[in-house]
């Protein structure tokens, strides 16, 4: 970082190539023991973009990296370090004293940013928490670049995050506007709780699910349960199709090594089947229970027969087998063993959505 002498006569910030957002303080020194005006000026807007140690859009020989639109969090005397802009101010800059002591509360609002950016700068325990100020609980996200799994800098930001109820998301597609970025190969998205439910709703119903199990995974051990609940709900309150890919999804997560993930976040129903517990089928529409006839026919098969009163005998006692056959569907079978069972002649399909002719499992 220069001194205040090297930085006051430096060049003016290049606005032919980024958006000028006419920032009253882009390029005065820190004031934050004073009252200063705020962005956004008005409670009703949100800033789109902060870019945390951004310095605007650089374009190198080792490729690119920073925006053109966004305002600029850094250093109160720091000036662009690379590109043709080298030892120019940073456009838009809003200013901290230190990596230390990162504190823009006297320049932006709490709570105020849809979009907050990092790329490759050190994430510290006071960056992280600035971040979560600044970033927007029901809209916001938090997008950082070169950083490794486990790194401490994402440790931070998971923690800081947790209270602005904004979790990571793996494998998230970048939108278009940060996108064309190639200094960084790799990048750690956090995302509100709306952003996720929407994305693993998605996910399972474009039959995504390794990526739906790995998202499911990652909110579940960062206390997002609430997320992958609501989820669940919606898919089964969705149409027969969305039930059938939510029937996949959980088949996924359960074989997966993710079964508190099912027996947590899911209707009892699904544990009971890929427990291969017996059941009792029930038709929602007629409100009977599937009941299996006590003797055999000719080819030594037992009717099944929808039943008003007894809900609670061993004839009620049908099993789901957990592993689908090459059609998809889960063989249903008598729980005693002198039940004949053909392979091609008992297969079920099952589904858990309510309605006339339904089949719900119950204990």
């Amino acid at each position: 970082m220069q001194t205040l002498s090297v930085w006051k006569q430096a060049r003016s910030p290049n606005y032919k190539t980024n958006v000028d957002k006419e920032y009253p303080y882009s390029e005065v020194p820190f004031l934050g023991e004073y009252n200063l005006i705020k962005i956004p000026y008005s409670l009703s807007e949100l800033i789109d973009h902060v870019d945390y140690w951004g310095e605007g859009k650089i374009v190198t020989s080792h490729g690119r990296s920073g925006y053109e639109n966004c305002y600029n969090v850094n250093h109160t005397f720091q000036l662009v370090s690379n590109g043709e802009d080298r030892d120019r101010k940073i456009p838009n800059r809003i200013p901290v004293l230190s990596s230390t002591n990162c504190d823009t509360s006297a320049y932006i609002r709490g709570n105020s940013v849809k979009t907050v950016t990092l790329m490759g700068a050190p994430i510290n325990k006071s960056c992280a928490s600035d971040i979560a100020r600044i970033v927007n609980t029901d809209v916001g996200k938090v997008v950082v670049f070169g950083f490794n799994s486990g790194s401490p800098e994402i440790a931070n930001l998971i923690d800081a995050l947790k209270i602005k109820d904004l979790y990571e998301c793996p494998n998230y597609d970048l939108p278009e506007e940060l996108q064309g970025s190639s200094s960084f190969d790799s990048h750690f998205a956090f995302l509100n709780v709306t952003m996720l439910k929407d994305r693993l709703y998605k996910l399972v119903i474009d039959g995504e699910f390794d990526q739906a199990v790995a998202l499911s995974s990652k909110l579940d051990k960062d206390g997002a349960r609430d997320v992958l609940t609501a989820t669940v709900q919606k898919l089964l309150e969705s149409n027969s199709a969305a039930n059938t890919k939510l029937m996949s999804f959980a088949y996924k997560l359960w074989n997966g090594e993710e079964k508190d993930i099912v027996r947590n976040n899911f209707p009892p129903a699904f544990k009971l089947i890929f427990g291969q517990e017996n059941v009792t089928i029930l038709n929602s529409g007629y409100v009977q229970v599937l009941k299996l006839d006590t003797q055999t026919d000719s080819y030594n098969d037992r009717l099944a027969w929808g039943d008003s009163n007894d809900r609670t005998s061993t004839r009620q006692g049908l099993k789901l087998v957990a592993q689908k056959d090459s059609y998809g569907d889960r063989l249903l079978m008598g729980h005693n063993g002198d039940i004949h069972v053909d392979e091609t002649r008992f297969r079920w399909t099952f589904a858990l959505w309510g309605g006339a002719g339904a089949a719900t499992a119950t204990k």
